[in-house]
């Protein structure tokens, strides 16, 4: 008999190694390395980020159907050694079709909306910025990180608008309170994650303005390759209910961005 139970508990290991191999590995794109889709930052307890987060969600949701891994890389890799082959594998997380050429959801097989989000015009409390259009930021020293494009805005730079880059936007936002320079645009979750963490430490609280108007409305996808019809239904029938679902709602909570 114990030599049967002993035979019975390798056979149900085995098993259970099995099926862990017979997973899936989808690959799970971010191309976000700021806060708070990426925290590595010490002595928080958001470390790893909204992206790792994500991955976690939808491992348990899709109850062991696929084992997603997350990967995060420059948005000019992903363009060019991910979503440039029409049969990539993996899903791609936090997009939305404007970004990636796809307005009428043909190119790529995308999920309902997982997050709202949008740019946030910024400047000091001192001197507030209510933003109606590109002509709104005429004469204005724009504050902007190294590397970002801003829709509408590029072909002004260098004309009547200043720009000047710094590293980070935790930076562009210090430099707008003490007054450094005038305005900048950054993502609503970038923006309330910045506020909730550095606002009080870093003396931005209660010195910074949000104009009433963003410069651009949008939310958040995730999508996969069109020859994809199955990994697409089951991450769809999972973003479809994510808005509601307590569970994600607290995921988004722990960063400031409901």
């Amino acid at each position: 008999m114990k030599s049967l139970a002993s035979n019975s508990i390798v056979l149900g290991l085995a098993l259970a190694g099995f099926n862990a191999m017979a997973l899936e590995t989808i690959p799970a794109y971010n191309v976000y390395g700021t806060v708070p889709f990426v925290v590595d930052m010490q002595n928080t307890k958001d470390k790893g980020g909204l992206a790792t987060d994500l991955v976690a969600y939808l491992n348990t949701k899709l109850k062991g159907k696929y084992a997603i891994e997350l990967q995060t890389m420059p948005r000019e890799r992903l363009n060019q050694e991910v979503i440039s082959k029409p049969d990539f594998k993996g899903v791609v997380l936090f997009l939305n079709p404007m970004f990636v050429g796809d307005a009428d959801k043909k190119k790529f097989a995308w999920t309902p909306a997982i997050m709202a989000d949008k740019n946030n015009v910024i400047s000091s409390l001192a001197r507030k910025i209510e933003y109606v259009n590109p002509d709104s930021l005429k004469d204005m020293n724009f504050q902007a990180v190294r590397g970002n494009k801003y829709a509408g805005l590029e072909d002004r730079f260098g004309k009547d608008i200043k720009r000047a880059d710094v590293a980070s936007e935790l930076q562009s936002l210090k430099l707008i309170a003490n007054n450094k320079a005038d305005v900048t645009i950054m993502a609503s979750t970038v923006y309330s994650y910045l506020m909730k963490v550095n606002g009080v430490p870093d003396g931005l609280e209660g010195k910074l303005h949000v104009s009433a108007t963003p410069h651009l409305k949008f939310d958040r996808f995730m999508f996969v390759a069109n020859e994809r019809a199955d990994l697409a239904k089951d991450l769809s029938a999972v973003a479809a209910s994510m808005p509601k679902d307590p569970e994600w709602k607290a995921v988004l909570t722990k960063y400031g961005l409901n």
